[in-house]
C-alpha cells in the first residue's frame, strides 16, 4: 500500500471500543470489529456509526473460517481476554477452556492475512505465568508467523499516559518488515500532572452511589477512616485501604459487583463509589462517549475490562508512524 493511504486495522476482542478510539486518533480506519459480549456490543454500536466497508463478527473462533472472512488490513489489534492470566482469575493460561483456541485464532489470522503489524495487550501477570513459559511460547509462536517482535514492555497508564489510574498492562508489538520494527519505540514515561479530581464529578451524584449505614454494613468503618477527599479508598473485606499514589487503583471487571474491588471516594455529600462515567474518565474515554441505558454493573464490567485510551493512542501513533 502507498505511504499516503490510510492504514486500516481490525479490532479483535473489541469490548466497548477503547482500542479503536486509540487507533482512530492515530489516523487509522477500522474495517472489522469482533466482540462476543452482547452488552459490550450495545455500548460499542452506540458510539461507532457503521461504515459501508466495515463488518462485524461475534466470535473469533469462527472468524476467518467459511464465509466469515477477514478483510485485508494493515494492523491487527487484540486486547485478548486477560482472565486466564490475571492474578484475580484462575490463571489457567493457554489451558483455559477458550484461552488456547483464542490465541490460535490470532495466529491463524496473522498467517492468512499477513498484516503489516500487530498490537496485543494483556495483564502484567501473563509475563510470569507458568514461570514465564507461557509468554515465551506465545512470543515464539508470533515470531513463527513471520513477524519481528519488538521486545514487549509493561506500561502504566499513570506513568506513560498522564491518566491518574495505576494500571499496568503488557504490550506486544510485531512487524512483518524488519526495518520498520526498528522504527517503532514504546512511549516514554511522563510526569503525572492530573489528580483524581480530573476524573471525578463535582456535583452530587445519584443516591444509589452513596454508602450509608442503612445500605452497607461496612459504612461505619468507612466513615471512621475516610477523611481525605484527595485520594481513593477500597474496602478490603475487613479494613479500609487508602491509595497513596494520588491515582485510582486498577479498575477491574468485577468492581460493580461489590466486595473489595470497589473504588470509594469522599465528596462533599458523603462516601460513595465511582459512577460509571467516572470509570470511563479514569480510562481516558472522551466526554462524548455515550453510555447506553443498561445496568450499571454491566458498565462497570465494560470499563474495567477496557483499555486506557490515551495510552493506546500513543502506541498506535508509533505503530502507524513506523509503517
Amino acid at each position: 500500500m502507498s505511504h499516503n493511504k490510510t492504514k486500516t486495522f481490525i479490532d479483535l476482542f473489541a469490548g466497548i471500543g477503547g482500542m479503536r478510539l486509540g487507533f482512530e486518533a492515530a489516523g487509522a480506519q477500522c474495517v472489522l470489529t469482533c466482540e462476543i459480549d452482547d452488552d459490550a456490543m450495545k455500548t460499542y454500536q452506540a458510539n461507532f456509526t457503521p461504515e459501508h466497508d466495515h463488518k462485524y463478527s461475534r466470535d473469533i473462533l469462527k472468524l476467518g473460517l467459511g464465509s466469515d472472512f477477514v478483510p485485508e488490513h494493515n494492523i491487527l489489534v487484540a486486547g485478548f481476554p486477560c482472565q486466564p492470566y490475571s492474578i484475580a482469575g484462575l490463571r489457567k493460561g493457554l489451558k483455559d477452556e477458550r484461552g488456547g483456541d483464542i490465541f490460535k485464532a490470532i495466529l491463524r489470522i496473522l498467517k492468512k492475512n499477513r498484516p503489516d503489524a500487530f498490537l496485543l495487550e494483556n495483564v502484567k501477570g501473563i509475563v510470569n505465568h507458568e514461570n514465564g513459559e507461557t509468554f515465551k511460547f506465545m512470543i515464539k509462536s508470533l515470531a513463527d508467523c513471520g513477524y519481528h517482535i519488538v521486545p514487549p514492555e509493561v506500561l502504566n497508564s499513570m506513568t506513560h499516559a498522564n491518566v491518574p489510574q495505576n494500571r499496568e498492562r503488557v504490550f506486544v508489538v510485531g512487524f512483518k518488515d524488519f526495518e520498520k520494527s526498528f522504527k517503532f519505540e514504546y512511549p516514554k514515561e511522563v510526569i503525572l500532572t492530573k489528580t483524581i479530581h480530573a476524573c471525578l464529578e463535582t456535583a452530587k451524584v445519584g443516591e444509589e452511589f452513596y454508602y450509608t449505614e442503612k445500605k452497607y454494613s461496612c459504612a461505619k468503618e468507612l466513615k471512621a477512616v475516610m477523611k481525605n477527599k484527595d485520594t481513593i479508598y477500597q474496602w478490603r473485606r475487613q479494613y479500609v485501604r487508602e491509595n497513596k499514589s494520588n491515582a485510582c487503583p486498577t479498575l477491574t471487571a468485577n468492581m460493580g459487583s461489590g466486595g473489595h474491588n470497589v473504588p470509594l471516594v469522599l465528596d462533599d455529600f458523603g462516601i460513595r463509589k465511582l459512577t460509571p462515567r467516572e470509570t470511563a474518565n479514569f480510562q481516558g474515554f472522551p466526554k462524548s462517549f455515550k453510555l447506553p441505558k443498561i445496568a450499571n454493573s454491566k458498565l462497570y464490567h465494560q470499563f474495567g475490562n477496557s483499555v486506557t485510551v490515551p495510552l493506546i493512542a500513543k502506541i498506535a501513533k508509533k505503530i502507524v508512524g513506523a509503517l
